[in-house]
């Protein structure tokens, strides 16, 4: 299937990027200039305190909010420790991963072996569904016995468990890389555990592992094949290789230039951060446009279209260190109509803003991002061609499952998605739409876990959070049911600060509604308690925001309330003057400093007053 990749790169704050095949859009990537873009970023950080409650220390990385570092997150090397125990835990801790690796294997050959089996029973029991069993073992073997192996050969092996409070000091000067964005009231997660993305692999300089292939790469063959390619390839010792998808059917030479490369990027690190200050940034994983050309670009691609002469300029340079063989493959777009608008991608992206999603059969989906979950809805809506209801129940859910797919990816949904699908009795069916929704997801970037669809239709899912979603959503009441809280609420502040006059701003169509329905509670309010109700319109406001002035009977201010939903401004000066030593410097220091400095000052005054006075004499 060929595909083209699309980058708009002439706006002045933001630059988006599309993968897009002939009928749809299967990525989507949205970077705002503005915003900083943390993830992947390695800092020297310090230490500014621990907390022995969570098991974790905060770093300061040089932003307002310290950054999380939990305690299985700081590598040994850090310890504070006597040198032998550092020693002992290290061959400890290298042995474990030395049978957790053995372990893997084993799992390898029961896959290949369940393989041939899924094959059999395909052929001969395919009406039965008895093909499901080996699926799931399938599954629950990579992702059970990975999590837990490595604990349960801990404490066999009676590895000493240390609390971060023993090992971990404050002040103390932390090399991190930050794997989750700052999101609300929570800071960036890092961990001392390194990894750099190249095109094809991933080192882990300071994770001596050896060699690794992504889990996505199931066919046994094509990962002996990497398996022999590694062992010719040299690696040090101390570092760790994870080959990626993208690194499938590549040439030992394709490999090698690209793990040199990331090896090369890790000995820049290492100079860098021996010569800053903490806090100090030491390597930002790069903008957008690399970050697309690495993980979105394959085989597949036919073109790269850029528009914008500055982002023409970045495709180009970041190809040619990249994939040199296909700089060709760039091309600038000359139109007079905006790429996106052109390309017809800019009608379908516009639909991420809805929450509904129409399907081709006539079925439509409806995704409700709540606090707790990411709900899913399929309506089988106007989709009435098919015999029966079981016919039209599953052919709405393959077509919704193959649509959902691209939704969550080019919206970004993740953590707990909950998907209903449209009830059905057959069992085979229900595995057929199970199927599809994991086939489409294959080239999903994030990890991703499934369920099984429940007799009450649900499907459960966990997906990885990549980046923050471009859309975000707000929980609202409805016009009726606003009004009447606001009402109600002004009425309990009246009472509980025995106020006498209530002046309620509100926006102009919640004025309207109250004055049409609900003019009999207000008059009823008046007349019986003897308030003073006013309802003011305010231009200014949106339908979740309100402000209630309560005053007394002379007419003074007892109370303000005020539910306002504030726009954060980006200080662009604060980020340019980001990692400044002054900042950092403790302000004990500085006050010392500047008392020497004027004690100096004034002892040189007295020496010279002393001396004009002595020729004055003569």
């Amino acid at each position: 299937m060929e595909k083209n990749l699309y980058i708009d790169a002439s706006h002045p704050d933001e630059i988006r990027v599309v993968l897009k095949s002939k009928n749809y859009i299967e990525e989507y990537e949205y970077e705002n200039k503005n915003k900083l873009h943390l993830k992947n970023n390695i800092y020297l950080g310090k230490v500014s305190r621990i907390e022995p409650s969570l098991q974790a220390a905060f770093v300061n990385y040089g932003k307002q909010r310290h950054g999380f570092l939990a305690f299985n997150d700081i590598q040994t090397d850090y310890y504070q420790i006597p040198h032998d125990d550092k020693a002992k835990l290290k061959r400890e801790e290298e042995n474990l991963r030395l049978e957790l690796k053995e372990k893997s294997k084993n799992i390898e050959e029961i896959e290949k072996s369940s393989e041939t089996i899924n094959e059999t029973v395909d052929l001969n029991d395919n009406k039965n569904g008895n093909n499901d069993t080996n699926e799931k073992t399938k599954d629950e073997s990579w992702s059970i016995e990975r999590n837990s192996q490595f604990n349960e050969l801990r404490k066999k092996h009676g590895v000493k468990r240390y609390k971060i409070q023993e090992v971990i000091k404050p002040d103390q000067i932390v090399l991190v890389q930050i794997f989750k964005d700052e999101r609300g009231q929570k800071g960036a997660a890092m961990t001392t555990f390194i990894s750099l993305a190249g095109k094809y692999s991933v080192l882990m300089p300071n994770t001596s592992k050896g060699g690794g292939i992504s889990r996505k790469i199931t066919n046994s063959d094509d990962r002996k094949k990497i398996r022999n390619i590694l062992n010719e390839i040299k690696i040090p010792e101390s570092m760790g290789l994870i080959v990626r998808t993208a690194g499938l059917n590549k040439t030992k030479n394709e490999l090698n230039n690209d793990i040199l490369n990331t090896i090369g990027t890790w000995e820049e690190i290492k100079s860098k951060a021996v010569s800053s200050i903490a806090p100090a940034l030491v390597y930002e994983e790069g903008d957008i446009i690399k970050r697309a050309l690495r993980d979105m670009y394959d085989n597949e691609t036919k073109n790269v279209v850029v528009e914008g002469n500055e982002g023409y300029q970045k495709t180009k340079i970041f190809m040619k260190l990249l994939m040199p063989e296909n700089v060709n493959k760039v091309k600038k777009y000359r139109g007079k109509i905006p790429l996106f608008h052109d390309m017809e991608i800019e009608k379908k992206l516009n639909q991420i803003f809805e929450p509904t999603v129409k399907l081709d059969s006539g079925g439509y989906i409806v995704i409700n991002p709540t606090e707790a979950l990411v709900s899913i809805d399929i309506n089988s809506g106007q989709s009435t061609k098919e015999v029966n209801i079981e016919k039209t129940a599953v052919k709405t859910n393959l077509e919704a499952a193959e649509e959902i797919s691209r939704q969550i990816k080019i919206r970004d949904l993740s953590g707990l998605i909950v998907i209903d699908f449209i009830d059905m009795f057959s069992f085979q069916n229900k595995r057929n739409v199970e199927r599809r929704l994991r086939d489409k997801l294959k080239d999903d970037r994030a990890k991703i876990q499934f369920g099984r669809i429940s007799n009450f239709g649900l499907l459960e899912m966990t997906r990885q959070r990549l980046r923050e979603s471009s859309v975000k959503w707000n929980m609202t009441l409805s016009l009726d049911s606003f009004a009447l809280k606001i009402v109600k609420k002004a009425e309990e502040f009246a009472f509980s600060n025995k106020a006498k006059i209530i002046n309620l701003s509100i926006p102009e169509k919640v004025k309207i509604f109250i004055e049409k329905n609900l003019v009999k509670e207000i008059n009823h309010f008046r007349k019986k308690y003897k308030f003073e109700f006013n309802l003011i319109s305010d231009k200014n406001l949106i339908l979740p925001e309100y402000k209630i002035d309560l005053l007394n009977k002379n007419k003074k201010i007892i109370k303000k309330i005020e539910n306002l939903e504030k726009i954060e401004k980006i200080d662009k000066k604060f980020i340019e003057k980001d990692f400044i030593r002054k900042e950092f410097v403790n302000k004990k220091f500085i006050k010392k400093a500047k008392f020497k400095k004027k004690n100096n000052y004034k002892s040189k005054e007295r020496k010279y007053s002393f001396d004009n006075k002595k020729l004055a004499r003569y």
